[in-house]
């Protein structure tokens, strides 16, 4: 099954580069160029092109050698329903993005060699990217990426984006927070705390930290602030996990949120909104704090109940 997997693989692999070659039925495939161009030895090669005959997609031809059966892509069509979609691949993408292991744009024959999937598997995955927000086409074959709010030329845009719109969503006469919404965060976080040191994944930490300021987006009362808020979220999310969050920031991080949900339910909405803008500036800064553990006292308020 795995060296049937394998073969089809390579056979749409092979018909990929027939279409990049403008090669069209009855046009000859030589096996050294096709071992080159998918960087296998030729006899992978010989047994990918036996399936294609097997799927009446190539024939002998009658000097010998194989030859298109069918324009490649009816081929590509015909073997799409024989291998898994890589539902994966948008996830791959975006994570090789973040690690800088791609370029600002890339087309679908970039994709095809990097993860040898199928071009409609790398067409959709590109759709699906642009769907979310992270890419958008480009003139001819190249689609680019967006900037995402990890990157680092646009890390500070974003948090100056969220100091100008999460304390004024705070401090919205329209502001009801969803208590049971709420309740949920603080359940989610506290259980976190409860963590022993440095035992808090980063990936968790950001799940409870997106949870906690979506539903400040959610809670805000005017919808252009909720939509705005809640896309750029998303992109955070699709960013992955920020670097260079100790434990202590992290726990500092979780206090900080705890405490925004203590003075809005005690109805104290400034010394939240004081507090946000304190916590968006620390997180920023990606440095613990020392001093009163990261807001100033005005911030606090009263103390959070435990």
């Amino acid at each position: 099954m795995a060296a049937a997997l394998k073969y089809t693989r390579l056979a749409e692999k092979i018909l990929d580069v027939a279409v990049e070659s403008g090669l069209r039925e009855g046009d000859r495939l030589v096996e050294k160029s096709l071992a080159e161009s998918c960087s296998v030895s030729r006899t992978p090669v010989r047994a990918a092109l036996r399936l294609l005959m097997d799927r009446g997609l190539a024939r002998r031809a009658a000097e010998g050698g194989t030859v298109l059966a069918c324009a490649p892509e009816s081929g590509l069509a015909a073997l799409a329903g024989e291998a898994p979609p890589q539902a994966d691949l948008p996830a791959r993408i975006l994570r090789d993005r973040a690690a800088r292991r791609l370029d600002d744009s890339v087309n679908v024959t970039d994709l095809l060699r990097r993860y040898g999937c199928t071009r409609a598997e790398a067409q959709k995955a590109l759709e699906t990217l642009l769907a979310q927000g992270v890419m958008q086409r480009a003139e001819g074959q190249l689609w680019l990426f967006q900037r995402m709010p990890g990157d680092r030329g646009a890390s500070d845009e974003s948090y100056d984006f969220r100091l100008m719109l999460e304390p004024q969503a705070i401090l919205s006469p329209a502001f009801r927070l969803d208590a049971t919404r709420a309740a949920a965060v603080r359940t989610r976080t506290e259980m976190l705390l409860a963590h022993p040191e440095h035992g808090i994944d980063p990936g968790d930490f950001q799940q409870a930290d997106l949870s906690f300021h979506r539903l400040i987006a959610r809670s805000a009362g005017n919808q252009f602030v909720t939509e705005s808020l809640m896309a750029h979220h998303g992109l955070r999310q699709l960013s992955g996990p920020a670097g260079g969050y100790n434990d202590f920031r992290m726990r500092q991080a979780l206090e900080e949120h705890l405490r925004m949900l203590d003075h809005i339910e005690a109805g104290q909405p400034d010394l939240a909104a004081d507090l946000m803008r304190v916590h968006l500036r620390l997180s920023r800064a990606r440095r613990p704090s020392v001093a009163n553990r990261g807001a100033p006292a005005l911030a606090f308020g009263t103390p959070r109940r435990h």
